[in-house]
């Protein structure tokens, strides 16, 4: 096991904020992915390896969106991109969470040694629910399948440092997590 959900009864517990589903009117996942400081330039986010691995609460609810990129802008190095939710957030069938919950135990530190394709699709985000306190985890459906944890799924952009039990960077696991709710390519 390389990392741990944990429930709340542990001793190093993560931190719980058990209003953000109520704060976001219900809808687990925003509208646009929060950007924020984007090292990439690109609006990919975070590129730098997490040094930690995650320790995440249990899934008790959870659900799905895609998110499609479009175009912010252009640099002298290339394209600019934002991500915008296609569609409405799709619940994870109760009887997926024990597999989402071991896939992602199953996350690590990024390990791009292999190389990675250099195409372009869609994100996926899963927002997950413990007690109310929402955990979103967005997975590069391109790529090496990369994955970035954002505390706060509508205000805290994916890779961002978070608060305790998420960490910043990215992460492995991506294509396993998609394969547990039969999305994306690697499906």
């Amino acid at each position: 096991m390389r990392c741990a959900l944990v429930d709340t009864a542990t001793a190093n517990e993560p931190e719980v904020h058990p209003s953000e589903l109520t704060e976001a009117d219900g809808r687990p996942c925003p509208r646009e992915l929060p950007i924020g400081e984007d090292p990439s330039g690109h609006g990919f986010g975070a590129e730098e390896v997490a040094d930690d691995l995650p320790t995440l609460l249990a899934p008790q609810e959870a659900w799905v969106c895609q998110f499609n990129s479009f175009d912010v802008g252009t640099t002298p190095d290339g394209a600019v991109y934002g991500w915008r939710r296609a569609g409405h957030a799709e619940p994870v069938a109760a009887a997926d969470l024990p597999d989402l919950k071991d896939a992602l135990d199953e996350l690590a530190p990024a390990d791009h040694s292999g190389g990675c394709t250099a195409d372009l699709g869609p994100r996926w985000m899963v927002v997950y629910s413990h007690a109310g306190d929402l955990t979103g985890v967005v997975i590069d459906d391109y790529g090496c399948r990369d994955v970035r944890l954002t505390d706060n799924p509508t205000t805290t952009p994916p890779g961002a440092d978070g608060q305790v039990g998420t960490v910043g960077g990215v992460l492995d696991g991506g294509a396993a997590i998609l394969d547990v709710l039969g999305l994306g390519r690697s499906s």
